[in-house]
Formats: structure tokens, sequence, C-alpha cells
């Protein structure tokens, strides 16, 4: 059965969801289906959607209360057919939500991708049973945080995320990054690929960067994002006199040459989803050290492809990254051990598959109840 399918993303930037959508849209437009990618006016994610062969609606979307983009969606929605809506984000899910229904598309999904809690917002829990037929959660621990704040376990799915390996080949030279940063050939290197905000701990690791600095002399951060917490990270780099082992790339879209670099990853959040920057390090095979939250220890096995430490704690997140540091053969191990979990579970096309059968999943099922109203059946 061919579907036609719009993904709606309601974001201006660039960051690890969007990234996941197009692996999906993508993913979905291979094995036939329509898929049309809807977001802000002139987003990277309409750019590189279109770049690679997808169709695009662009759509103003200045909050989530915007009757013009209800509007405008709700036409979109006609004028396609479309049978499957996909939001990707919570302001998506009540824009994309309103308009579905008034427009009367059969099948409406939203993707969960943060273990934030929704019990604080009354609205926010109210959207995810009114609007969707099924809540997406991309780990077992987004799942629970859900189901603890009272949303029904039937209508939650969990599909982890999944990555492309093809662009990551853990034999990329190392060199070439760190000449371009003027790091050392024989410098440590410590990595963290992600958006600066509070929930991402970045100023954990600084706080810990002392510690690690002291017993690894030679070690550099090679920190890779944006976000809002930028000038806060870098005044605290400053505050701590750590200029000389800090270097914030800013936005990249070499990730693969810039993790080869690397020889750890780390992630030091306090809340997670899943983590997919930790992926991309798994399909580098590079060993992570990660904090004890969310969907991360789904992915990352204590001992075997890295290290799990409690979040918020520096000493910890110290500990653990001095060990690796001083264990070049455990690295190795680890890096190995975790491309291949990464492989084996971690899949762009595993993703893509799993969504795919919940998509007809629930459409068979909505036809199936609307054939038994019109004999007049009871439901089943």
């Amino acid at each position: 059965m061919t579907l036609r399918i719009l993904h709606l993303d309601t974001e201006r930037t660039w960051r690890g969801g969007e990234g996941q959508l197009l692996h999906l849209a993508e993913g979905l437009a291979q094995r036939g289906h329509l898929c049309i990618v809807s977001g802000q006016p002139a987003s990277p994610l309409l750019e590189r959607a279109a770049g690679k062969g997808l169709k695009t609606e662009a759509v103003a979307m200045p909050s989530e209360w915007s009757l013009s983009a209800v509007r405008t969606l709700v036409r979109v929605l006609k004028r396609e057919r479309i049978q499957v809506i996909h939001m990707h984000t919570s302001h998506a899910c009540t824009l994309g939500g309103w308009a579905a229904r008034l427009a009367g598309v059969p099948v409406r999904i939203i993707s969960r991708r943060v273990d934030f809690s929704v019990k604080s917002n009354p609205f926010r829990k109210l959207k995810y049973q009114w609007g969707v037929d099924r809540i997406v959660a991309i780990s077992e621990g987004v799942r629970n945080v859900l189901i603890k704040d009272g949303l029904d376990p039937n209508r939650i799915e969990v599909i982890r995320s999944g990555i492309d390996p093809r662009p990551f080949d853990p034999s990329y030279p190392a060199g070439e990054a760190r000449r371009e940063f003027g790091i050392p050939e024989q410098s440590h290197v410590i990595g963290c690929v992600a958006h600066f905000a509070d929930h991402k701990g970045h100023r954990d690791l600084i706080e810990s960067a002392p510690r690690v600095a002291a017993a690894v002399p030679d070690v550099r951060f090679l920190l890779v994002g944006e976000g809002e917490l930028k000038h806060q990270i870098e005044h605290q780099i400053i505050r701590l006199k750590l200029e000389k082992y800090f270097i914030l790339t800013g936005f990249r879209n070499d990730i693969p040459r810039l993790l080869a670099a690397m020889d750890i990853v780390v992630l030091s959040s306090h809340l997670e989803g899943l983590g997919t920057s930790l992926l991309d390090a798994m399909a580098m095979a590079r060993p992570v050290v990660a904090t004890r939250v969310g969907g991360i220890p789904e992915m990352v096995e204590d001992g075997v492809n890295g290290r799990l430490v409690p979040p918020r704690d520096p000493d910890a997140l110290a500990g653990a990254l001095i060990e690796l540091l001083n264990q070049p053969d455990e690295r190795k191990r680890m890096g190995e051990a975790g491309r291949a979990r990464m492989l084996g579970k971690f899949s762009a096309d595993a993703m893509v598959s799993a969504t795919e059968s919940l998509y007809l999943k629930i459409l068979l099922e909505k036809r199936g109840t609307q054939e038994r109203a019109r004999r007049g059946m009871p439901g089943g």
C-alpha cells in the first residue's frame, strides 16, 4: 500500500530531531511512499529535504497558536490528499493536530524525542491525548516518563532513532580535523557534539575539566554546536582559566570528520531522550562516556561500549574520562563494540521499517472501524 505522508516540523534550526525526520522521510520515499516535508520557510530542514529530492512545503508557523498556519496546513493536507501526518515537535502537534482534524486526515502521529515531563503542562498533556493516534517514543526512557505522567501506554510505541552508517568511516584520518584546530598530534581529544542547552549538561563537563587536565595535561575538549547557552559556556571556560583546553567549533556539517579527531565522545546530559550524537560516535567506533539518563543506557552498556556516570556529577564524569584516556586498548575495544551495537540495533532502515508498519497498522485499524460502523456492527 502506497501512503501519502506529511512530516511537520516547526524548528528554525537544525538539530538531531530534524536529522531523524530527514532519515525517515527519505527512507519512506525510497519504499515508494509520497513524502512531503513541511517546515518553516528557509529552514535548514527544507533546504536539506529539497536537496534529497523530497517535496517540501514551507509554512510560516510563528507560534503554536497561529490560525493562519492551521489554515495553510489544512489546504496542504486536503490538496495533497494526505493519509498520515507525522508531527515531529511539540508545537507541530498543536498546529498539525488541529489541521489534521479539520482536513480529515485519518492517521496522526507525534514523535517524542525528549524525556521532559509533560505533567506540569496540562495543555501539552491534553494535546498528546487528543491530537494524535499514537505517540512514538524514541526510547523506553521516554515512554516510561510519558506513562508516569498518566498517558495511555497502549498509545505509546517505542521506535528507536537510527542513523545511516555509510558516512561514518572509522578509518578516517584523525589528523585532518586536528590540524584545522591546531591540536597537537600527541594530544588526547574529548569531543562533545550537542546543542548548547541546559539539559545537555555542558557546564558539568566544564566543571570536570580541571581534574581531567591535571591528570592528562595534553588533553583538549572539542565542543561542537551552537545554542542559547553558548555565551554562558564561554564565560565559564574563561572564569575557570581553561581557554587552553577548550575549542568551540560552532555549528558544523562535517561531523564524521570531527569525530575522527576524537579519542572519546562525551554527553553529560541530565535529561535526554536518546542522544543520537552518541550513535554517530558509535558508528565511528569511538568509545563514549555519558550520563545514566533517559534512553542513553539503551545505547551505552557500561564497561562494554563506554562508561555511564550519574548526571550532574562532574567528579564521576572526570574519573571516567581519565580512566579511559589512560587505557588506549580499552578505548579501541569499546569503540569496536559500540559500532557493532549501533549496526545491529540502531540503523535508520530499522527505524523506517518500524514506522512504516505503525502507519499501516493504524490506517487498517481505522478502515476496519469505519467498515464495522457502516455495517452497524459493534467495534472490537
